[in-house]
């Protein structure tokens, strides 16, 4: 097990926060295991509902079930339906370089300095 015992403290503003709070529990993560991710070039996903697991479930199964008797293409064609759907909707994104530098580079930073309210 690693053992995470370094730490690094970020301010954001309340709306900042909820938000981060928000998008980090649609994807059934802690806000701290968001931000990592995020950081590291991960977009992790929404949690699916239940629903969609039993399908892809089914799925798998009647791909198991019918892989002796279809032609070898259409097995294959079944297999990489199975394979983009575990791709696009179960494992996380991870940005390439070129997305990371590009997110960096468009990336405006708030004015710093004393707030206006004093």
């Amino acid at each position: 097990m690693t053992d995470k015992n370094a730490r690094i403290e970020l301010r954001v503003t309340q709306s900042e926060k909820k938000k981060i709070a928000r998008l980090a529990e649609s994807c059934g993560l802690s806000q701290s295991e968001y931000i990592r991710q995020r950081t590291l070039g991960y977009a992790p996903r929404t949690v699916l509902p239940d629903v969609f697991f039993d399908f892809y479930q089914t799925l798998c199964r009647l791909c198991d079930e019918v892989a002796d008797k279809v032609t070898p293409d259409t097995e294959r064609k079944l297999l990489e339906v199975v394979d983009e759907i575990q791709q696009r909707l179960l494992l996380p994104e991870k940005s390439t370089t070129t997305q990371i530098h590009k997110e960096m580079m468009t990336w405006q930073p708030q004015a710093s300095g004393p707030s206006k309210d004093g």
